[in-house]
């Protein structure tokens, strides 16, 4: 009866495993190209691309349509509380990095403070900008350095679409707005708008991007994706790492 029991016991522990195998991962991400980003109703962009590329080389093939698109801090609460989920691209932040499991880094990024030119605001210091209505997404990381440096929340107009922001910088409801440097100006450019008008008046720092996953995620799983994409950016027989190719894809050499 006792070896029964054990038999038992063993054949759910086998289950449990298979189980644990075949279990997909919850991708999410936000909307900041080219990064990450819908069109044609499919999620693209340099992270999307290489995040599929990693995972079908891991053995987890996903598809674009199972990517969820989502407000910045939904999904970053949902990652923080539900086994099995990740999001991207999220800067790698010391307030951040024991909450989750990285693969990384994607891409390092300039954050900073954007505001049409034409205001002829003039930042020497972080402290300087403290008597401004700046336009921040909530939970983002630029905005939690800006809390952390001092800003009280009530002077961040807290949103949670970077498109929206721009418009409001352009249409003079907030002073300047605070983002990644890259995306503001894709952005911006995809919207119509002359980076002519606008400019960078005082820059934060710098930031990479990772794939964050829920701290429960098996760690032979991260080690392995980040194998991989350390596999990725290596030059292969034609001269070009398959991730230069992406970013290409995408930008052409505009990080170069």
């Amino acid at each position: 009866m006792k070896r029964l029991r054990i038999i038992a016991c063993m054949g759910m522990l086998m289950l449990s495993s298979l189980a644990g195998a075949e279990q997909k991962i919850n991708m999410m991400t936000e909307d900041i190209p080219p990064f990450n980003f819908l069109k044609d109703g499919v999620v693209q962009g340099i992270s999307t691309d290489i995040l599929l590329l990693m995972l079908e080389k891991a053995g987890y093939p996903a598809d674009r349509s199972a990517i969820k698109i989502l407000p910045w801090a939904r999904a970053y609460q949902t990652v923080q509380e539900e086994p099995g989920s990740m999001l991207y691209s999220m800067a790698k932040t010391e307030e951040r990095e024991k909450l989750f499991k990285w693969v990384g880094p994607i891409q390092e990024v300039n954050i900073g403070l954007v505001a049409l030119k034409s205001r002829k605001i003039v930042i020497s210091k972080l402290e300087d900008a403290k008597k401004y209505k700046i336009g921040t997404i909530r939970e983002n990381a630029t905005e939690q350095f800006l809390i952390k440096a001092g800003f009280d929340e009530t002077s961040l107009d807290r949103i949670a679409n970077a498109e929206l922001n721009i418009k409001k910088l352009q249409a003079g409801r907030v002073d300047m707005l605070a983002f990644n440097i890259p995306t503001t100006y894709y952005m911006m450019l995809q919207m119509g708008l002359s980076l002519k008008d606008y400019e960078v008046v005082h820059s934060l720092k710098k930031v990479s991007f990772n794939f964050a996953f829920h701290k429960d995620t098996d760690d032979k799983l991260i080690e392995k994706l980040n194998s991989i994409l350390l596999e990725l950016k290596k030059p292969d027989a034609a001269g070009e790492s398959p991730y230069n190719r992406i970013v290409k894809k995408y930008l052409g050499t505009i990080f170069e």
